[in-house]
This record gives structure tokens, sequence and C-alpha cells, in this order.
């Protein structure tokens, strides 16, 4: 039997007034371990004021049948239950997560009846759009014509900052009523199908019910219960700074995958975000504060990041969500001291900054602030257990957020560290988690991750090649002489030989494959330079990266063999406030055709979609951190395949090291997914040593 529902499109159908349209939210939710089903109906006035009250309980798991034989669903048999002894409203509106599609047999409702989806705030971010041109809504009755008063109460409903503010008051009416022993009472008996209304004039704010009225079907009576009324009033009140206001704005649209991630974020207080590297892991974080704050559920946030990355924080923050206040923690101490204590919205810090200002002093404003959320960008930095990650885990908060693509780099020990913030409860003593299948489990629990390649279909391809060269004439002859020196060197030491001197040899001769340091020639840079004469020639930007900043080896050396390109450089020595304005320099001027980074500060981060090669001028042990150096090329917004080269000189010791690199990648493929060790801390020290024909003591003389 078909619910029917009269009186739907008339102005005075509201039970408030005969000026008054009403919208009733209904509310279902299913009680632990599917014993019943508590449902409210909380009526509005067009600003979210408060009109009625009308809530009952079921008996049926959801989703349930009625048990009459008819058939009619649980959501359909509530709502008729509701709206039996009222007055109706104008337009009902329900959630598409709490009232199944197919569940309300609507087709004789002369009510109109629209389901919202959960994300409808998300509504211009999502480019998925209803067949009525409306994201998120779906009509459980035939449409209202436009310019009816239904349809322009949910037009303004869905220009309301947070559409759904109204559903969670509902929520809250429910728990307040059915904490009353009364009610509990009266609701435990099976069978006896009760609903409890409580109405108040239109409109009012200050004057609570004076009276509850019980009405089950047959008989009616009523009963004073002013202080469940007040209880109930002071949760279903609109909240300060009515709902009403500008529908949230946006930048753009965001991909599927990526709303997808705001919806996590949003619903899990402890999550590890950890998609490829350039999915745009900030951007989702910082659309999931904004909602939150619209939302009313959080009023601080804390993002915890490198130091190079922090003004691009602030600028996506300014794109993505204008209205927040933001300030980042940097200076003095006594500059960063009033800084922690600033009211705004949003408080961006380095993890150096971090770990100085926690300190011991249990009185510091850092230990001493409350955070809605702390989010931890480039989480690796809390691989290890040490005073930085100490003080992150040290931090109050309520929802802990890790981004990352590369959680782990060493081993199982470092995304042990990063769970642990991540798996915050707020309990004492914080978890601590050991390599093991307890770990492994959790981690899969708290991570969400999506690959370039399952979600980026348009995303050009990236081709990485490794390009044999050899050394000039010159360098290979200090080359030659370096190698043998030192080997001679290492011999000597006998038993005394460490892993210490092994890799200082290896830094020597690996620089010496960067540039002669007597007479500053370079094969490398000779190559990039003639590429780069083509490659500027048609358009094209390079990115250059090395893990030595010095001008015989490193950035200072590349800079001056490239100067024809006006190439810039960042390192670690260029202060912070001067970083962005070289990526923004490099970005949007033509001249700039190539922009040298060291490896370490260029490498996270940063958006350098204006670079379609990039040049590795050595290698670095760690395979992860190249890939996320060229990623800084390969991300959204790309428009052109990028190439990576990479180099390695012919007879020397980047060969060798080449061959153990490659056959450890192909065992940690297999282990970890996309995620590579870092090769410096995981190669044996037979392996070093087997580098240059020695052989480590197997009872090295102590000193």
């Amino acid at each position: 039997m078909p619910t029917r529902f009269d009186n739907a499109n008339s102005d005075n159908a509201n039970g408030s007034g005969p000026n008054t349209a009403v919208v009733a939210w209904l509310s279902l939710v299913e009680e632990e371990g599917g014993s019943g089903f508590r449902a409210a109906l909380f009526l509005t006035t067009d600003d979210g004021e408060p009109v009625g009250f009308r809530f009952t309980r079921t008996f049926p798991r959801w989703p349930g049948e009625r048990g009459d034989g008819t058939g009619a669903s649980v959501a359909a048999h509530v709502l008729e239950q509701l709206l039996q002894a009222a007055s109706p409203p104008t337009l009902i509106l329900g959630l598409q997560s709490e009232v199944p599609g197919d569940s309300m047999d609507a087709g004789d409702s002369r009510i109109p009846l629209c389901l919202l989806a959960d994300d409808i705030g998300l509504a211009d971010v999502d480019s998925e759009r209803g067949a009525n041109g409306q994201a998120g809504v779906l009509w459980q009755s035939q449409p209202p014509q436009v310019g009816s008063v239904a349809r322009r109460l949910l037009d303004e409903v869905l220009e309301w900052d947070d559409p759904l503010e109204p559903f969670r008051r509902a929520a809250d009416g429910l728990n307040v009523a059915f904490a009353d022993e009364h009610v509990r009472g009266l609701m435990n008996a099976r069978g006896l199908a009760t609903v409890v209304s409580l109405d108040t004039p239109a409109g009012s704010r200050d004057h609570p019910a004076t009276a509850v009225s019980l009405s089950e079907r047959g008989n009616t009576a009523e009963r004073p219960e002013g202080t469940l009324a007040q209880r109930l009033w002071s949760v279903l009140r609109a909240p300060l700074g009515s709902p009403r206001g500008v529908r949230l704005q946006w930048r753009g649209e965001l991909m599927p995958f990526q709303a997808d991630g705001v919806r996590a974020l949003m619903a899990n207080h402890r999550l590890l975000l950890a998609d490829d590297m350039g999915l745009g892991k900030t951007i989702q974080a910082i659309v999931a504060l904004r909602l939150l704050r619209a939302h009313r559920d959080i009023t601080s946030a804390l993002v915890v990041a490198p130091a190079s990355v922090l003004d691009q924080w602030r600028q996506e923050l300014q794109k993505w969500a204008p209205e927040l206040t933001a300030i980042i923690i940097r200076g003095t101490a006594a500059e960063r001291s009033w800084q922690w204590k600033a009211e705004r919205d949003v408080t961006l810090v380095s993890y150096d900054a971090l770990r100085s200002d926690f300190g011991s002093n249990a009185k510091s404003p850092v230990r001493q602030k409350d955070w809605d959320v702390v989010v931890a960008d480039e989480a690796q930095r809390i691989k290890n257990r040490n005073l930085t990650s100490d003080a992150l885990k040290g931090l109050r908060r309520v929802r802990s957020w890790a981004l990352t693509g590369t959680p782990i780099e060493n081993h199982e020990e470092e995304l042990a560290s990063i769970v642990e913030f991540v798996d915050h409860s707020g309990a004492e003593p914080p978890k601590r988690y050991q390599p093991g299948a307890e770990l492994r489990g959790r981690h899969q629990e708290l991570q969400l991750r999506r690959k370039k390649g399952d979600v980026l279909e348009d995303l050009p391809p990236k081709q990485v090649t490794t390009i044999p060269i050899q050394l000039d004439p010159k360098q290979r002859d200090s080359y030659d002489k370096a190698e043998k020196e030192g080997t001679v060197y290492l011999k000597s030491l006998g038993a005394e030989v460490n892993v210490r001197h092994v890799l200082e040899l290896i830094t020597r001769l690996k620089q010496i494959c960067n540039a002669d340091p007597k007479s500053g020639e370079s094969t490398k840079l000779s190559d990039i330079r003639d590429r780069l004469e083509q490659l500027a020639a048609q358009g094209h930007k390079a990115l250059v990266f090395s893990q030595y900043t010095s001008d015989t080896s490193g950035v200072a050396a590349a800079a001056r063999y490239l100067r024809d390109f006006a190439p810039l450089t960042l390192t670690g020595d260029i202060p912070q406030e001067e970083r962005s304005d070289i990526i923004d320099r490099f970005r949007t001027r033509p001249e700039h055709r190539a922009l040298i980074l060291s490896l370490r500060v260029g490498g996270l981060g940063l958006n350098l979609q204006e670079a379609s090669y990039v040049f590795h001028l050595d290698r670095w042990w760690n395979p992860a951190v190249e890939r996320q150096a060229e990623d800084r090329s390969h991300r959204m917004g790309q428009q052109m395949k990028v190439n990576a080269i990479k180099y390695s000189c012919v007879g020397t010791i980047e060969e060798r090291i080449d061959r153990i690199l490659a056959s450890k990648q192909l065992i940690f493929d297999q282990l970890v997914d996309d995620v590579s060790l870092d090769l410096s801390s995981q190669m044996s020290s037979d392996e070093l040593f087997g580098l240059f024909g020695l052989q480590r003591a197997s009872s090295p003389r102590r000193r």
C-alpha cells in the first residue's frame, strides 16, 4: 500500500501558521546490534529554526519488514507513523545513506520527498550531476514544479553553507530523547507504536515546549515533561550564525577519487592518506578542513610539514579555503611564542620548529593547546622514533591525519612510527607498535592509498632512461687515481676499516663522476647542456637534481655549466621566505629554462608541472626519493610526457652500485607496494666492502 500524504504544496501546509513553509528532516538511526530503529521528524522553518520534533522507535532490523503482510519498508512505515497526527510539512528531506532509494513507495505521495547525498557539501567540487542537474539530489516523489513552494525550499536549503546541519541536530535530539528514562520505558514496550511529539511556536529560540504529547494508536494522553523539552530544544535550536548563508564556492572541480579522499578524511578521526605522489593530498586535506570548519565540527587545525612547503600550503589554503585564517609559525623563539597563541583556523609549522617549541616545558603553548585536527604532511619525516616524532605524537588532538606517498622508505619500524601518530585515541599510555601482523593489520585499516595508474588515465606517461656515459679523459684520470689511492688506504687499515671509511670513499668517487675537481670538466653536465639547447628551442623546461650543493660537483657547479639557460637554484641554504619566489619565477618566466635543486630540499611537496624533463646528476641511495623528485613534474596538470634521465658512468663505482640497487629493487617490489627501502641502510656491510674487492674481518680489533 503506497504511503499517502496530502496538502503538499500550499503555503499553509506546515502546522505552524498560515504563512510559514516548513521543512521536515527525516533522521533514521539503527540501534547497536540491530535491535531496533530510532527515527525522528524534525520540522523547521525555511531558515532552520525549530518548529516541531517527533520521534519513535521500531523493532524490526533495518531495512526489515512491517510484519503485517503489506511489505511496506520500515522507512515508509516510520514516516507514515510520524506524520499521522500532524499537519503535513511542505517538503520532506532525508539522507540517501539512511533511506535506501527503493524503500519508499511514494508513487501516490503528495508531499515532495527528496533524499540528499551525504556529500552534498561537495556538490560544487564533484563533477557528477543528477538527472535534474542538481548534484546529490534524489526525488522519491514526483519533483515539484519550478516556482512551487517546495522547490523554492529545496533551492534555499542547497544554498546553505551546510545543507546537512539540521540532520545532525535531529540525531542529537534522538540521543537526548532516548537518554530519558521515561522515554526508554515507553519505547521498550514491544508492539506499541508510539510517537512522541514536541511542538513550539515557529521561530521561538527561547520558549521551550511546556508539554509532551504522547500519541498512541487509538489512545492519546498528555503529561508534563518540561525538563525533557528544555533539553531537546537546547540541541534543536539553530546554531549561532544560522545555516543559511552563501554556498561554499570552490577553486575548481575535484577528481572523483579526490572527493572520495575528502569524504574519508571527514569521516575518520584517524587516517593515513597514502596516495601516490602527485595526486593532490594537500588539496584533499584542505577541502576536508574547510568543510569540517563550515559544519562547525572543528575550530582549530595544525599542519606540520617540511619548512620548504609551508608557503605552498598557505597558497593552497588561499585558493581552496579563502575564508579560513592561517598563520605560519616561524622566526625567532620569541616571535614563535606569540604566534602559537594567535587564534587562527589553521596553524602551519615546520617539523624542526615544532620540535624546538615542544621542548620539555610542560607549560609551553604548544603542549597546552588542544587541536581539533593535526595534519602531518610528508609524514615520512616521523619515520624514526626521535624528538621530532615524539613532539608530534605528544600533541593534544582529536583527529590525526598523516599524508605521505611513501609510508615506508627503509624498514617496517618506520611504518610503526607513523601508525603510532595516526592511531591516536587520547588514551594513556599511547599505542606502541612493532613490526608484525598486528601492525600490518592496523595499517590496512587506517590507510587510504590510490595509484596514479589507477585513477589518472589521462596523465601523460613518465619515461625513465638510464644513460651509460664515459668520463672525460681528465675526469677519468682524476677518478682512477682517487679510486686506486682510496682502495690502497682502505686495505692499509686492515681490521680497523669500517663502513664509514667505505662510504667516505664512495662519496668522493661519486662527486668526481659529477665533475673533475681539478679541471671542472663534466661529461654529465656537458650532456645535459647539449640536450637543453634543443629542449629550450622547443619550449621545454627542465629540473636538475643533485644530492650535493658544492661549486665543484653539485648544484652550484651545475648552475655554472648551464648559465646560458638562466638557471635558478634551490638548496637548503636559501632562506624559506625566498624559496616560493624562486619557484614562482621558474614557473612563470620563460627565460628560466632550468631549475637546479638539491634532492632533499626540492624532492618534497613542490608542484613543477612546467618542467617536462628531469635530470638526475647523481643517484640517491633510495629510489623512492628519486621518484619523489621526478614526480614534482609528473603530477596532475602535466600536459606532456615526462622524461627522467639518470646517468651511470661506465667503469666507475656508479655502475657497480646500480647493479646492486637493481637486484635489491626487484626483491623490494615483491614486498612493498610502490615503496622502496633506503638502500644506504639496507645494503649489507659485505656488499659495501665488496664494491672495492675488500673482505671485512670477521673479528675486527677494537680500539
